[in-house]
């Protein structure tokens, strides 16, 4: 095994798990929590679609801790696919929520990672 490849497989691995526990909070705060009115506390403080940075995240470390085509065709599917969903969700959101969510996303600037999107 290569040198770089001795740190890149484990911490692919470790975003990749991180990415699943994202998730995991976000599903039982999710079920736990939603009643049809717009969500801001919990994970949602942070970002504006936490379950999306979970699958960034482990789509990510599986590319990096196996990185064969499946995984990056997987990576290059889930870009895509929330390139063009999250703009199309947030304008569900803005016409459900109106002036609710535009002052959320006011509060909570980022979609997927704090500080970068």
């Amino acid at each position: 095994m290569k040198p770089l490849t001795q740190v890149i497989h484990p911490l692919g691995f470790l975003i990749t798990i991180t990415g699943l526990g994202i998730d995991i909070y976000w599903y039982n705060f999710w079920n736990s929590t939603y009643n049809g009115e717009l969500l801001t506390e919990g994970p949602y403080k942070y970002v504006r679609h936490p379950f999306y940075t979970g699958f960034l995240l482990m789509s990510i470390g599986l590319t990096l801790a196996v990185p064969i085509f499946e995984t990056k065709l997987l990576l290059v599917i889930t870009l895509a696919v929330l390139t063009v969903f999250i703009p199309k969700e947030e304008e569900t959101l803005t016409r459900k929520y109106k002036k609710k969510y535009e002052e959320y996303k006011k509060r909570v600037h980022w979609r997927l990672i704090p500080y970068v999107y």
